[in-house]
């Protein structure tokens, strides 16, 4: 029983960190938008999406909620109830929901952080902070999903196109 409090309260303290990281990145890219550098800097056929950055950070604090939640609920026994049945269907379905929004976001994210990665070149105090290091770190794990999904997406085309083919 020890052992359980001590995982949660490890659990705990990096979602803590986690959180504070993530909002520090928000507000990196929130000084990012009045930086005259940074703005100037910006090429007008390839401009970052700094709000959708944003929307991305707010996106992982919104799920980094949800794990609390989820933890906290396991800790204290709610998953319980329900058909079998339901619970699988709408589980399938959520895989495959949260599958495609996941590959269309990640791939987004990916573009926008090698974006930011090429812009930072130049100098720029606005982008000499440490956050844009999460950021290019979140578009390297980004890209990594990105071309899991999109092989994952093929090979499941790939299947049926074999098994309806005859």
């Amino acid at each position: 029983m020890k052992a359980s409090k001590v995982s949660f309260g490890i659990h705990l303290f990096f979602s803590l960190v986690s959180l504070f990281i993530l909002v520090s990145v928000y507000q990196y890219l929130e000084k990012l938008k009045t930086c005259s550098c940074f703005l100037e800097q910006q090429n007008p056929n390839h401009k970052i999406n700094v709000a959708f950055l944003q929307f991305y950070q707010v996106l992982e604090i919104m799920s980094l909620f949800v794990f609390i939640c989820f933890i906290t609920m396991y800790k204290s026994k709610l998953f319980k109830g329900g058909a079998a049945i339901n619970r699988k269907l709408g589980m399938r379905f959520f895989v495959l929901l949260s599958a495609f929004v996941f590959f269309l976001i990640s791939g987004y994210v990916t573009y926008q952080s090698v974006l930011l990665f090429l812009m930072a070149k130049k100098d720029c105090a606005c982008l000499e902070d440490w956050q844009r290091y999460i950021v290019y770190v979140q578009g390297i794990f980004n890209s990594i999903y990105f071309l899991r999904l999109l092989l994952w997406f093929a090979l499941i085309v790939i299947l049926i196109l074999f098994n309806f083919v005859k």
